[in-house]
């Protein structure tokens, strides 16, 4: 996916994290993608709601009040968007990809993030 075709897809960032947040923001405009983020899974259900959805979700996992797999399954059974869905969690436990994977993402990628990996796996879910 060259740069001219990433400019026109876009991603929304779902992570509680700032830090993390103001990270993969950066590395994804500066690969050409449109970012939006919200900082937690109300904030997004919201704006998906008012905006429609993006190319691409990429959601925490751990985030207070709602977690990212209730957020998942919001996307997919209410929502009912095919849309990728990138799971992003710091957490390693026996079961937790397929877990995520049978609630309907699309990916799982673990943190700390190699950016390079991230890159290829966004490009090969947007393709």
């Amino acid at each position: 996916m060259t740069n001219s075709q990433t400019q026109s897809k876009r991603i929304f960032l779902v992570d509680d994290d700032a830090d993390v947040a103001q990270l993969l923001g950066f590395v994804l405009r500066r690969a050409g993608f449109e970012v939006r983020h919200a900082p937690g899974a109300r904030q997004a259900m919201e704006e998906v709601t008012r905006e429609g959805p993006p190319d691409l979700f990429i959601l925490d996992l751990w985030m207070p009040e709602l977690d990212g797999e209730y957020l998942l399954r919001w996307l997919r059974e209410e929502q009912k968007l095919e849309q990728p869905i990138l799971m992003l969690t710091g957490t390693v436990r026996p079961g937790l990809d397929e877990q995520l994977k049978a609630a309907g993402a699309d990916a799982v990628a673990h943190k700390p993030l190699d950016i390079q990996a991230l890159d290829s796996l966004v490009r090969g879910l947007l393709a």
